[in-house]
């Protein structure tokens, strides 16, 4: 009864939201055009999910993200450890960083194309870049918050450099990583679409850039409910893992 009643109260606000919408633009073709409504877009909605497009283009962002979600953190992570491990390097190093990760990933997307041109390569390193920095932080933080914990105890009691690196300063590191991972998904799916917006032939970032060439606002919130319903999706592979890491 509690897991009902939990329910409802959670699913609440989305209906009473989705009645004013629909309320609101009711009757009105000036209100449609400009905000669409709930009906207009379970509509297209119905049409577009029995078409293989849509389909096509889902896989393509998914597979974009996930590609470059997975490279950035491993990389970044990698990248966090190594500077944890050399100090002097991680002071010279650490301005440089935050300086390139503050470049809005938007005004790299022109650079990206020239470079690895408008194909699958371009949005994966985009969405990759995008992920890089923020793993790379959350890794050294996370190793240096660790060490500041157990190194002492760990020298205490004579532990090799390979076994604080292995058993204490990695793990500690990743569930920083894992932490930050929920973040780093909508920044890979930001860089993808981003990729697929500037310049591309397939993909949810294409697909909604063409609907709103058109004008056609149903179609273009329709794409973001899909690329909203892929980062339900990615996120839910962090709850999955950081599950595991519990039991």
């Amino acid at each position: 009864m509690n897991k009902l009643r939990n329910l409802v109260l959670v699913l609440l606000p989305a209906i009473l939201f989705l009645t004013f919408w629909q309320w609101f633009t009711g009757g009105n073709d000036r209100l449609q055009f400009l905000f669409a409504s709930p009906a207009m877009i379970g509509h297209v909605a119905l049409e577009e999910l029995g078409q293989i497009d849509i389909w096509r283009n889902t896989f393509v962002t998914l597979s974009e993200a996930a590609l470059g979600l997975l490279a950035g953190t491993v990389l970044g992570t990698a990248a966090g450890l190594l500077l944890w491990g050399n100090g002097k390097i991680d002071f010279i190093v650490r301005p440089y960083l935050i300086f390139i990760g503050s470049i809005p990933i938007f005004a790299l997307a022109p650079i990206m194309i020239m470079w690895f041109g408008i194909g699958l390569l371009s949005k994966v390193v985009m969405a990759g870049f995008a992920v890089f920095f923020v793993s790379l932080l959350q890794a050294n933080e996370g190793a240096h918050e660790i060490a500041r914990q157990y190194l002492g105890f760990a020298r205490s009691i004579a532990a090799s450099n390979a076994h604080i690196v292995r058993k204490i300063i990695i793990p500690g590191a990743i569930n920083w990583v894992i932490a930050g991972y929920k973040l780093n998904v909508g920044f890979a799916l930001m860089g993808a679409f981003i990729g697929e917006f500037v310049s591309s032939e397939t993909g949810l970032g294409h697909y909604i850039l063409k609907a709103s060439a058109l004008y056609d606002m149903p179609r273009v919130l329709f794409g973001l409910l899909m690329i909203s319903g892929l980062g339900l999706l990615m996120t839910s592979l962090a709850w999955i893992l950081q599950m595991q890491r519990r039991f």
